[in-house]
């Protein structure tokens, strides 16, 4: 049997609007294929509910696996749902940074400068 590089367990919320996918691993390109099934059947669940992507589990996250989040988010536009990605830590959160897929961290400082500047 083949060695388990990620993990992916699907939750309902506290309600009925909200279906939570939380991975665990490494999301590289041989986890594409999982997580877009995944996310697939999230949809398919969720009928206009809100989708939650935690990922504070993830240790590693691959192009192809932000590609598919990505593919996610534009699902959820088109659908109406809501989508979010959650809990990134470290270099997986500098990577959905870039994206977009995760908010940058507000630094009062920073924008404090900012605003004097302008």
């Amino acid at each position: 049997m083949g060695e388990v590089r990620c993990v992916i367990h699907r939750s309902p919320g506290k309600a009925a609007s909200t279906v939570f996918l939380h991975l665990a691993g490494c999301f590289d390109r041989r986890s594409g294929n999982e997580l877009r099934r995944e996310l697939r059947q999230a949809f398919d669940r969720a009928r206009g509910a809100r989708i939650v992507v935690d990922v504070a589990g993830v240790d590693l996250i691959g192009s192809e696996c932000i590609e598919v989040l990505l593919v996610g988010y534009t699902r959820a536009l088109r659908g109406g749902h809501g989508y979010e990605v959650v809990n990134a830590e470290g270099h997986v959160q500098q990577a959905l940074e870039a994206t977009g897929l995760c908010p940058r961290p507000f630094v009062p400082a920073v924008e404090a400068e900012l605003a004097a500047l302008g």
